[in-house]
């Protein structure tokens, strides 16, 4: 299990960015849960497949007279999404993808606002 995909490992035997258990920088101290529209943009999963992840339920601290929200589990969304595409450097890929999508469309928009 410690060996990359060609069979090579490095030196702690781990698999670099295949190995499930390393964090991105931005996950050093968040919170072990995430909202679901939280889970949708950073992990890139679609809702049905949050849904299906493990969570907890808290009172809404913004509006308390509101139904309660169900907080996910970040390592269970993590392993998700990791595993839908292809590693943490999969899951990075398909981020940027996204990213410079919106840029484009952003830019699409706006391309006739100062004629």
């Amino acid at each position: 299990a410690n060996s990359k995909r060609d069979g090579s490992t490095n030196a702690s035997g781990a698999t670099g960015d295949e190995d499930e258990s390393s964090l991105e920088s931005f996950e050093l101290d968040a919170s072990p849960h995430v909202t679901q529209t939280e889970a949708q943009q950073t992990y890139c999963l679609p809702k049905g497949t949050i849904e299906v992840c493990s969570f907890v339920e808290r009172d809404n601290p913004r509006h308390k007279g509101w139904s309660r929200m169900k907080l996910y589990d970040r390592a269970d969304v993590r392993r998700r999404a990791r595993k839908r595409f292809g590693g943490k450097a999969g899951l990075r890929a398909e981020r940027d993808r996204r990213r410079r999508g919106r840029y484009e469309r952003d830019m699409k928009a706006t391309e006739d606002v100062f004629r």
